[in-house]
């Protein structure tokens, strides 16, 4: 005798859903994945080192993330308005100063350090006025920590030169 083997189509076809459906639910519960980026947005994934000098402001004087940190940020985005006509103008006097120094134009020099002069303290005009703002939202155990925060709005509002980071001293938004 010839054993054939009978295939029950139906029943071969209803095991293959059965033993799928766990697959599918578990598929419908798994995040969408671009490849390219975090999440469902297709965006590349970021990865910074340090948080931004408005965050580390923010951390330092131990801000409430409901009310106290949006205002903040909400200041520091209309003082970053107000700053960046300084800022730029800032850069292109430093790009001034270097091609005069070797151009060797030492009696155009003093002008245009005058200049670099006059915008920088309108910058820390900028960087104390909304300082002043935000200490005036501190409650009183927020406020020991006004000094080590205020060293942080330095050169926060300069732009970034390059990859090495603008601000003064090198480092963006003062000390690190």
């Amino acid at each position: 005798m010839k054993m054939t083997k009978k295939s029950n189509t139906p029943v071969t076809l209803i095991l293959a859903l059965v033993a799928s459906i766990p697959i599918v639910l578990a598929a419908q519960n798994a995040p969408i994945q671009s490849g390219m980026g975090s999440d469902d947005t297709g965006a590349p994934k970021l990865a910074l080192g340090d948080p931004l000098p408005g965050e580390k402001l923010i951390d330092k004087l131990k801000l409430d993330a409901k009310t106290q940190a949006p205002e903040v940020r909400l200041l520091l985005m209309d003082a970053s308005r107000e700053a960046a006509p300084i800022g730029q103008k800032l850069l292109e006097l430093r790009q001034t100063l270097i091609n005069l120094e070797l151009q060797k134009k030492p009696d155009e020099i003093a002008t245009a350090v005058e200049a670099y002069t006059t915008a920088a303290a309108e910058m820390a005009a900028i960087e104390a006025r909304t300082f002043a703002k935000i200490y005036a939202m501190l409650k009183p155990n927020q406020q020991p920590n006004a000094t080590q925060a205020f060293a942080i709005m330095a050169g926060i509002f300069q732009p970034s030169v390059g990859s090495g980071g603008g601000g003064r001293g090198g480092q963006r938004g003062g000390g690190r």
